[in-house]
């Protein structure tokens, strides 16, 4: 019984340090990745169409009235006049979109959870059979 428990015990360890120092590694990665990344906020517009450009109008607090202009060809979802969720870069308005958009960093999130996770139950899985 104490060689299968010698061993539990190693695969433990090893299964720990593959998975806890990578996985807090890619929590570090994915926190750096939302603290530097784009702020989006998001606002109510409204869509316009003047006859020789059309877009999205919205009121921001911090730069005032913003609009932002279709290129040629391009079409909003939404009908002249009717309200429009934009989604804008706080330190540089003209980036915007009417899309929600993804947060950055949610794939280093997501893994490192998982690995953060596993090494975790294994560690303590580790002191189980330490302690028997």
């Amino acid at each position: 019984m104490s060689d299968a428990l010698e061993t539990i015990g190693l695969i433990s360890e090893l299964v720990t340090w593959a998975t806890l120092a990578p996985g807090l590694v890619l929590l570090l990665v994915a926190w750096l990745a939302r603290a530097a990344g784009v702020k989006w906020r998001s606002a109510e517009g409204v869509a316009f169409d003047d006859g020789v450009r059309s877009g999205v109008r919205w009121f921001d607090n911090e730069h005032g009235f913003l609009e932002a202009v279709l290129a040629p060809g391009e079409t909003l979802p939404a009908a002249t006049g009717s309200d429009v969720l934009v989604y804008y870069d706080s330190h540089d308005p003209t980036r915007w979109r009417t899309a929600e958009p993804s947060k950055p960093g949610e794939v280093p999130l997501l893994l490192g959870k998982i690995l953060t996770s596993v090494g975790v139950l294994s560690l303590l899985a580790g002191f189980l059979v330490m302690i028997l």
